[in-house]
């Protein structure tokens, strides 16, 4: 049986720890990246696809492109002015089996010295955008 004392100073500590948790909640990762705007939209009458990043807070200066997924992967590296691009992309053709077999990725050099990852896919233009899958190498 635990003495009262211990018994007391577990309970202490475990309500200690509760309230740590409900004041500072463990942040979601989504919320890191709210300042974010990526997008993937086929063209279809100019046969290509408009890719475009913003970073409201200013802080992006480098990007690494890639849309995987094709006969030869698109690559492409480039300094961002403003914290923002777009980048209009040529297709030789549409892949036989969709765009969620065609993901677009995008290393963005963030804040000079932490790089964020980001992933989307290709999405016609009278369609919704899908989510994009954010991380980061911290």
């Amino acid at each position: 049986m635990i003495a009262q004392k211990n018994f007391l100073t577990i309970l202490i500590a475990t309500i200690a720890v509760s309230a740590v948790i409900i004041i500072n909640p463990i942040s979601d990762d989504e919320s890191d990246f709210i300042h974010f705007t990526f997008d993937a939209v086929h063209l279809k009458d100019k046969n290509s696809v408009l890719i475009t990043f913003v970073d409201e807070t200013g802080k992006s200066s480098f990007a690494v492109l890639e849309i995987l997924g094709m006969e030869k992967t698109f690559h492409k590296e480039f300094e961002i002015n403003n914290s923002s691009f777009s980048q209009l992309v040529s297709l030789e053709n549409v892949p036989k089996y969709g765009w969620k077999t065609t993901p677009v990725t995008l290393e963005i050099t963030y804040d000079e010295f932490n790089i964020i990852k980001m992933k989307t896919e290709i999405h016609d233009e009278d369609q919704i955008s899908p989510g994009i899958i954010f991380g980061s190498d911290d």
